[in-house]
């Protein structure tokens, strides 16, 4: 509640007009202007300028105190005044948190009824009669004869908030019925500070040093504002801030050219291949080049977090990434079984109001991004909106995309959704929005991917190949390395009668390590945890033959008996052999003993073979943490 001694009075049943109140507070001339002189320019007769707060709004010197006739004294300057007088555009809604701690009446009803205990406007009171029987209700607790709570003032209420830049209604002929949607107010959290200090100065007080946010929040300014107390904090210490030079992208890379190439022409691309090639890894690779390395600031997710409740539609939004001098905003999605329209497009959400719950349409990550992408274009900005769809063949398409899968063959154009959000029953999909679909070739336990979104996309194949192994720059010796090819290598050769599409990616073998023991340890439990079993499912389902699997297990010194921990040791020991073969000698039978050891490993020599094809070859990489795993 506001600390300041007031003696004016809002009239409720006359409706006060912010627009003529700022015009007439922009004529005052700070030490020249007469309290009387503001008292008659504010008291119209009409109400719309209500000359009692004359002594509330503007400060004078020397102050007016307490119903003291004089008026003699001169206009000080403030915050309130600066902003009228410069026709800035949050003087609206200082003007609105000055009428709220002018009148503590209009302070309680914000804070109590227009708000929620956070701070924010609770939309089932932007509605006349739901106010009004709100107020009605608090006019009996307070005791006030004055407490506003018929009709004309509730309506007056709305329309104040309205005008002086706090939401949009929505209307029914004359009357506001609900609330279409929020403005942006942080921008006047800075000033309404100053404001506050000014006002505790003119009563020689003054808030701690540093305090002046907590005296803020402490008396509810930013229950004024439609603001948490998080919000209200994070505004008033420089958010949102200056505009940063847009960002510029470098070359595209080589391992890159392809899937630029293609989202140039077709605007949606599927990476498709085996599990562990790296077709996430590829995705989040084109991302870094598209943000110019600044991917955590350029996600959609992360950008919301960043800006109040207030400021999330996609206007809001696609002015923010124009701020902070973006190149891309992006996300990332993964579809499965249970994913459908509500949870991508658009959707009714449950939010809880005052006895109850009410169901409003809102954005999903599509609608949202795909909305983003307009406003982008309206402001002329060529930032690319980019959204990954992870596992896109997991998810029923059909029941994922509605009536999306036209939208995504004419782009800019508009689609009627069963969802009217933010004012508009259509999405348009712009040409801007680039689509990065990923599918694990070896998925078995879905269907095929739906032909409607196969003639949409282009399909780009990723297969394994060792070139990522040859170039990862993690392991600590060439030994350790030309272990990995050869495991890989092995692999892939007992998988050559199988489908491209079930080979395993190098991905699984790109392991680092403080030293080569400790990096061929993690090599042999990847191996033994993650690619066994996986090997072991295909032959369950007949694409691998058991007799191949066998030779494979042999070969390695994996036998059946063997525990997954005892494996892991076993395997170890192998690849330390593969990795430093016992140099022949005539005591182990010289050449005819070298062919190979116990475990079937080769000799030395022949473990780098699988290297020699790709040891040149470095245009993809791949990392551990990138495992395209099914």
């Amino acid at each position: 509640m506001s600390p300041f001694p007031t003696v004016g009075k809002i009239s409720f049943t006359k409706y006060t007009q912010p627009d003529e109140m700022i015009a007439k507070l922009a004529k005052l001339e700070p030490g020249v202007t007469t309290a009387g002189e503001v008292e008659a320019l504010l008291d119209d007769g009409q109400g719309s300028t209500p000359g009692p707060l004359y002594n509330d709004i503007v400060s004078y010197d020397p102050p007016i105190i307490g119903n003291s006739p004089a008026r003699n004294g001169v206009v000080v300057d403030d915050e309130l005044l600066r902003a009228c007088r410069g026709g800035r555009p949050e003087a609206g809604l200082l003007l609105w948190c000055a009428l709220n701690i002018a009148d503590r009446r209009l302070d309680r009803i914000t804070r109590t009824i227009l708000t929620d205990h956070e701070g924010r406007l609770r939309p089932g009171m932007i509605n006349r009669t739901k106010l009004q029987d709100a107020l009605t209700a608090a006019a009996t607790t307070t005791g006030q004869s004055d407490f506003p709570h018929d009709d004309k003032s509730t309506t007056n209420i709305l329309r104040l908030a309205d005008k002086c830049g706090l939401l949009v209604p929505q209307q029914h002929g004359g009357s506001i019925i609900g609330l279409e949607r929020t403005l942006p107010t942080r921008q006047a959290v800075p000033p309404l500070l100053t404001m506050l200090g000014e006002k505790l100065a003119q009563h020689q007080l003054g808030a701690a040093e540093g305090a002046g946010v907590d005296f803020a929040v402490g008396i509810g300014a930013n229950h004024w504002l439609n603001l948490t107390p998080e919000e209200f904090r994070a505004a008033a210490v420089g958010n949102p801030g200056p505009s940063q030079p847009p960002a510029q992208r470098g070359p595209v890379p080589d391992d890159l050219t392809e899937l630029a190439e293609q989202l140039d022409r077709r605007h949606q691309v599927v990476l498709q291949g085996p599990p562990g090639v790296g077709k996430t890894h590829l995705a989040k690779r084109y991302i870094d080049w598209a943000t110019a390395g600044r991917a955590e600031d350029s996600r959609l997710q992360g950008i919301l977090s960043d800006l109040p409740a207030n400021e999330r539609r996609p206007e809001d939004i696609a002015a923010e990434v124009v701020r902070r001098g973006l190149t891309t905003v992006w996300d990332i999605v993964q579809f499965h079984p249970g994913y459908d329209y509500t949870d991508f497009v658009r959707a009714l959400v449950a939010e809880p109001v005052d006895g109850g719950v009410t169901f409003t349409p809102r954005h999903k990550i599509f609608s949202l991004i795909a909305g983003v992408g307009q406003e982008l274009h309206a402001l002329g900005s060529v930032v690319e909106p980019v959204l990954i769809l992870d596992e896109i063949n997991r998810g029923d398409i059909a029941n994922i995309f509605g009536e999306l899968l036209y939208a995504l063959e004419y782009r800019d154009e508009a689609v009627a959704t069963p969802y009217t959000v933010d004012g508009h029953a259509s999405i348009t999909v712009p040409a801007s929005l680039a689509l990065i679909g990923t599918m694990n070739t070896a998925d078995r336990s879905i269907a095929v991917i739906d032909y409607a979104l196969r003639r949409r996309f282009v399909f780009l194949d990723l297969p394994a190949s060792p070139a990522p192994i040859a170039a990862h720059p993690g392991y600590p010796s060439d030994p350790a390395k030309q272990a990995a090819l050869y495991l890989f290598q092995l692999t892939d050769d007992a998988l050559a009668a199988t489908s491209a599409g079930l080979r395993v990616g190098p991905s699984y073998y790109l392991v680092d390590g403080a030293d080569e023991a400790e990096c061929l340890g993690r090599l042999a439990a990847r191996y033994v945890y993650e690619v066994l079993p996986l090997l072991r499912e295909y032959a369950l389902e007949g694409e691998l033959d058991d007799a191949n699997l066998s030779v494979l297990t042999a070969t390695l010194g994996l036998g059946l008996d063997l525990t997954q921990r005892a494996a892991v040791a076993t395997l170890t020991a192998t690849l330390t052999r593969i990795a430093h073969p016992p140099t022949p000698t005539a005591a182990t039978g010289g050449e005819a003993g070298a062919d190979e050891d116990a475990t079937g490993a080769p000799p030395a020599g022949t473990a780098p073979e699988p290297a020699a094809a790709v040891t040149n070859d470095s245009d993809s990489s791949v990392t551990e943490d990138e495992n395209d795993t099914p």
